[in-house]
């Protein structure tokens, strides 16, 4: 009875210790720590703490801490102290380890976070003067507006084309690059400004980046391509780039009877089922296809561009792997035909990704003896891939497991050892 008591204790605290190295992957992580001195402060992307007071002589130092400008926690904490604040998902929890005086006494502390992924902390850094100097990042928002005095006119007729850009976020705009591709079925007569950037765009302020004459040189209804801009916050985030509208332009050939061109005109949107997800989770996307134009379309080739971090699985039969690329073809689409087609990705990697859709086809316009092409795309939300339920656990060091699996077979390997001597003692 003694032995089996000593086996069971020496069971339960296998059982423990493998618990107690099991929660270390649920620590905290440090984010700083060192000094920092009075009246200065320490960001962590929107929120700054700043140090107020530090009193020497009492072993203690006072703390705000800031979202933004708004005030939102003013701790006083002895050593040894802490306190917490909310950190988006997370946490963030503050240390006071010691302070020293000088000409401006040092408080030194210890920062850490939990439940946080580290790769989203853009600002992390001591802020001198406090959160007053501190830079907070917004979202900027880039409308581009192209715009034509006429919509209407002739061959050999010039319109005036003028694209303006403005800024309705709540950030800067920084590292602002515009461009404007050339238009075909149209030659430049006259570029009037052309501001390409990089430049900046304050919240609220608006900017004439393009005027330029655009001369007719065929009949028919063309949309111009739309402009674009590539911007970033006030704290360097790379955002999505903008795009302005697209105007159609319809050009009469003078004199001649005009015999219209049918168009094939096929829209390509693709849709998930969701944008956040755990790694190794699965993904549904679903592409639509539908003719909206006047005109068949022929030789249809649907390219899935599956970015590196996904993997895809399988999808409708209509779906084929070609040279490692998930290809759709269609001899033909009708005029006023739409068809959908699914297909699954697994997320194996963490990031954020999107799913590409390539779109090709030809069709005849009734008119011009060369067949018509056109090729588009289209691009799905952005995809978040975050930690699974047991990655925490996959990324644990072998030891972790190891060493209770040891204990384990030492304690079986002892009481195979007494059980023999007992049995031909």
């Amino acid at each position: 009875m003694v032995k089996l008591s000593r086996t069971f204790l020496l069971v339960v605290c296998s059982i423990v210790l493998l618990a107690m190295l099991s929660g270390s992957a649920t620590a905290r992580v440090e984010i700083y720590n060192s000094t920092i001195r009075e009246g200065n402060g320490y960001q962590m992307n929107n929120y700054v703490i700043d140090v107020t007071d530090v009193f020497v002589s009492a072993n203690t130092a006072s703390f705000y801490v800031y979202e933004k400008d708004e005030k939102i926690k003013s701790p006083l904490l002895s050593i040894n102290d802490s306190f917490t604040f909310d950190f988006y998902d997370g946490e963030v929890e503050l240390k006071l380890i010691s302070v020293t005086s000088g000409t401006l006494p040092l408080a030194k502390v210890l920062i850490t976070v939990s439940n946080y992924n580290i790769a989203d902390l853009y600002a992390n850094e001591v802020i001198t003067g406090g959160h007053e100097y501190a830079t907070y990042s917004g979202t900027p928002v880039i409308e581009l507006t192209k715009t034509v005095d006429e919509n209407s006119i002739m061959v050999d007729d010039i319109i005036t084309v003028t694209v303006t850009a403005k800024n309705t976020g709540d950030d800067k705009a920084t590292n602002v690059i515009f461009s404007d591709p050339k238009q075909e079925h149209f030659i430049l007569d006259k570029s009037i400004l052309e501001q390409t950037g990089p430049m900046s765009l304050d919240i609220g302020a608006s900017q004439t980046v393009f005027v330029y004459m655009l001369k007719a040189t065929e009949a028919g209804s063309f949309i111009l391509k739309s402009s674009t801009a590539s911007f970033s916050n006030s704290a360097n985030q790379a955002f999505p780039q903008a795009s302005s509208n697209t105007p159609t332009i319809t050009v009469t050939a003078p004199d001649i009877p005009e015999v219209p061109k049918k168009n094939a005109v096929l829209e390509l949107s693709t849709d998930i089922d969701s944008i956040t997800v755990a790694r190794n989770d699965k993904i549904t996307a679903t592409i639509n296809i539908k003719n909206t134009g006047d005109a068949p379309a022929s030789a249809v080739w649907v390219n899935i561009i599956i970015p590196q971090g996904l993997e895809y699985v399988g999808g409708d039969s209509a779906i084929e792997i070609i040279g490692g690329v998930p290809k759709i073809y269609m001899e033909s689409f009708g005029k006023n035909y739409e068809n959908e087609f699914t297909y699954t990705v697994k997320a194996s990697e963490l990031g954020t990704y999107t799913l590409t859709t390539k779109l090709a086809y030809e069709y005849d316009n009734g008119v011009d003896a060369e067949v018509q092409k056109v090729s588009t795309e289209s691009v799905t939300e952005s995809i978040y891939v975050q930690k699974g339920k047991y990655d925490e656990l996959l990324e644990q060091p072998i030891y972790v497991y190891l060493l209770p699996l040891m204990v384990i077979v030492m304690i079986v390997a002892w009481i195979y050892h007494r059980h023999n001597q007992y049995k031909f003692g």
